[in-house]
Order: structure tokens, then C-alpha cells, then sequence
């Protein structure tokens, strides 16, 4: 099989449907090449090519308006299939270039996620794109968050694979670990094949106890993007996982769009605000960011292969082994990767300063953050005009009750200033 077209001809998740607002451009990439997901004032989706057939200007800084999408550079239009419905300088009777059109993809909307094709459209079946059936049961509540990461793909899916980091690198954190169950840990290997990998596994040296509801719990890598980590109960009514989907944006660049879902989250979990719910994961995601791009610069400069450089452990390291070595036998399809033993990097490695930056990494992708950031900047632009009205109304006012409040709502607006100051910060 023709590599180019192995690594096309699979779905990849692009976003959360909750985060694409009508009328919207969102731009993406995979493996460095630039597409633009569309959603019109209906709700209908699409994908181009992010290049203008007149002189490659990207369609991404254009404007959509009513199904039709507008090049910013000489006013270009395109509907949502790619075909070209105006030209401002061509005569008016001359026909339309046989050329001028974008190329279109096929993207499908499932489970609240848009699934990108990229390969040939006849083998686009929507069966393969790997839907976790809990998620469509009717008491079944999610949680999504969206991120995207200054490292290769790889990485990303070596280290939600990786049990035994938990309760060392996030020890503390709300929905992290707990250092006192850093124990050895058994795997057992169910599947290990093109489709992707499945196992158990346990902690060693935990006393058994009778009130754990916990049967057992599993993890699965489904080729080529998603790592779903699934809880077995005792009660078999219970259900929960993780869901952890990637796309691979280009070199030293990937997405993580994370979904947490359970069918017994209490009433107050469901209540919860989503950007509460996001500060936490990216509190989480940022300490694993501080470690992993300092691996992945080493490990990239190096020169040398993984089994070169590490010192592996059968009680922690054989789902990381598995999915390296499955890279070793079946990643040569792939643009880039790193397996155990060998690898593929078409770009020598530069060792770049990247961002971790909130805003750019999270909060311009997610909905409910980005217009709580608005909504905070926004009084943080109204407040001072209330406390300057507060000073003067104390300096001008003599005495009394009137004095005493603008004094007050002086110092209440100046906390909220500084206050404000602070929440923003999450966001950025």
C-alpha cells in the first residue's frame, strides 16, 4: 500500500461541535498540511483546503457569511463544496475557470466530535471512526476540553498511556494522584495489533477492599488517535472513562481533545461551570507540558533511539514499550514517528522556545473559556469608570451616609479590580 495514503485514509478529530460557532473559520492542520473547518449559519459543516486557487492566500483570514466563504485578498468567493460562485475582476462575460475551485474533504459530526477525512472518499466508512457506545446512553454526562501541544503526537499518546506517572507528576491535583500509590503495576496485554493496543491493569501490594466498587480497570489505544481508559464495576449499571483523542498538527505539534464521561457524576458535578472544570485540566495538562517538552528536546537532539536512551520497567513501563514498538512494526506509514528502535523525522529537530501560554493553547479554542475571558475583560474595562464616579462622589459629597457608601464601593470596586486581574490570569 502507498504510505501517503495509508496514514490519509483514517478519521481524525478536529473539535468539539459545542466549541464552533455559527458562521465560524476554524483552521487546523495535519501533519503540517492547512485545512479550514467551516460552519455556516445552519449548522452545516465543511472542510477546504486553507489555500485560495488565485495566488495561495490562506481562506482562514477570509470571512464566511451565509454559506459562502470570502478570500480576504481579492475577494474570492467559495461555497461550502469549494466551488468559486465569484470573482470580482473577472469580465462579466467571461466563463469561471474550470480551476478555480478548493479542494473539499469530507467531515462527519459524531458523538459531539467533527471527524475529518483526508484519504480517498470511497473508503470514508463512518463505522471506522471509533465511537464509545456508553457515550450515546441517555444518563451518560460529559465532560470535553480541548487543548493543543508543542510536541509530536507521539509523546502525547506515550504519556496518557502511561499509568504510572499519575500519582507521581500530579500528586495533590484534583482529579490526579496520590504519591502513597506509586506501587509496581501489572499489566496484562489483551491486544496488540494493527488496530492498536487493549490491556488490564492493576496497582501491586494494594489490600484488597470489599467496599471498592472497582472490578477492574482497562486502557485502550485505537489506532491512530485515541487512548480510552474504561472503569469496570462490580455494580454493571455503573458506568465511566476517559477518552483521550489526538490529532497530529504537524511536526513537534499535536491536539488533545479530552472527554470525561460517567453515568453516576453527582448533580453537583453537573452543575459545575465548564471553564472551572478546564482550569483544573490545564493545571494538569501544564505539569505534564514542563516535563514533556523537555524530554522531547532531548530525546530529538540526541540522535541516538529510545532503546539508546532508556532504562525501561516491566512494573511501570510495558503499555509505553507496547505502544513505541507498535510504532516500530506499523508506524512506517506515517509522515513521522518515533519508535523503540527505530523512527522517521523528515525535519531536523530546533530546540524552539514554545508558549504555554493559556489563552493560546486553550482558550481561543473553547467556548465557554473564551467568552468568560470576554465577559471579565469587559468589566475590567467598565470598573474603573465606576470607581472614578465613586472617588468623586466621596470628595464633593461633605458628610453622611452618602459619603460613607462611595468610600466603601470605592474599596469594593478597587478589590474587585485586582480580583478581576487574577480570575483573568486563568484564562491566559
Amino acid at each position: 500500500m502507498d504510505s501517503d495514503l495509508a496514514y490519509r485514509n483514517c478519521w481524525y478529530p478536529v473539535a468539539f461541535i459545542r466549541d464552533l460557532a455559527r458562521e465560524s473559520i476554524t483552521p487546523f492542520s495535519l501533519y503540517d498540511e492547512d485545512f479550514i473547518l467551516l460552519r455556516d449559519h445552519a449548522g452545516t459543516l465543511s472542510c477546504l483546503r486553507d489555500r485560495c486557487p488565485h495566488r495561495a492566500a490562506k481562506l482562514s483570514t477570509g470571512k464566511l457569511d451565509q454559506g459562502v466563504i470570502e478570500c480576504q485578498y481579492h475577494g474570492w468567493q467559495f461555497d461550502l463544496n469549494g466551488a468559486c460562485v465569484k470573482i470580482p475582476q473577472l469580465d462579466r462575460h467571461a466563463q469561471m475557470p474550470q480551476s478555480a475551485c478548493v479542494e473539499h474533504f469530507r467531515v462527519v459530526a459524531l458523538q459531539g466530535l467533527v471527524w475529518f477525512w483526508h484519504g480517498e472518499r470511497e473508503q470514508a466508512h463512518v463505522a471506522a471512526i471509533p465511537a464509545i457506545p456508553a457515550i450515546d446512553s441517555g444518563d451518560t454526562y460529559t465532560v470535553d476540553y480541548i487543548v493543543d501541544l508543542p510536541y509530536d503526537q507521539g509523546y502525547l499518546i506515550e504519556n496518557v498511556i502511561d499509568v504510572a506517572h499519575i500519582h507521581i507528576a500530579h500528586h495533590g491535583i484534583r482529579g490526579g494522584g496520590n504519591r502513597a500509590l506509586a506501587l509496581p503495576l501489572e499489566f496484562t496485554v489483551e491486544e496488540n495489533s494493527v488496530a492498536g493496543i487493549k490491556a488490564r491493569f492493576k496497582s501491586i501490594g494494594l489490600p484488597d477492599n470489599a467496599d471498592n466498587p472497582l472490578k477492574t480497570a482497562q486502557v485502550e489505544f485505537v489506532a491512530p488517535n485515541l487512548v480510552h481508559y474504561t472503569s469496570v464495576y462490580k455494580d454493571s449499571a455503573l458506568s465511566s472513562g476517559l477518552a483521550l483523542y489526538s490529532l497530529p498538527l504537524g511536526r513537534h505539534r499535536c491536539r488533545l481533545l479530552y472527554r470525561k464521561y460517567s453515568n453516576f457524576f453527582s448533580p453537583r458535578e453537573r452543575r459545575k461551570p465548564r471553564w472551572l472544570e478546564h482550569h483544573n485540566q490545564n493545571t494538569i495538562l501544564q505539569q505534564d507540558m514542563a516535563i514533556i517538552i523537555g524530554q522531547h528536546q532531548a530525546i530529538e537532539s540526541s540522535n541516538l533511539e529510545l532503546n539508546k536512551l532508556w532504562l525501561p520497567l516491566k512494573t511501570s513501563d510495558q503499555l509505553v514499550l507496547a505502544y513505541r514498538r507498535w510504532l516500530d512494526e506499523f508506524g512506517s506509514n506515517l509522515p513521522s514517528y518515533r519508535g523503540y528502535r527505530t523512527s522517521r523525522s523528515p525535519a531536523q529537530y530546533s530546540n524552539t522556545r514554545y508558549s504555554s501560554d493559556v489563552y493560546q493553547i486553550h482558550t481561543r479554542h473553547c467556548s465557554d473559556c473564551s467568552k468568560m475571558h470576554a465577559r471579565v475583560m469587559s468589566l475590567q474595562g467598565c470598573l474603573p469608570w465606576a470607581l472614578a464616579a465613586w472617588v468623586l462622589i466621596a470628595l464633593y459629597v461633605d458628610s453622611g451616609t452618602l459619603k460613607n457608601v462611595s468610600l466603601l464601593m470605592s474599596v469594593i470596586t478597587i478589590g474587585a479590580l485586582f480580583g478581576l486581574a487574577r480570575f483573568r490570569k486563568l484564562f491566559e
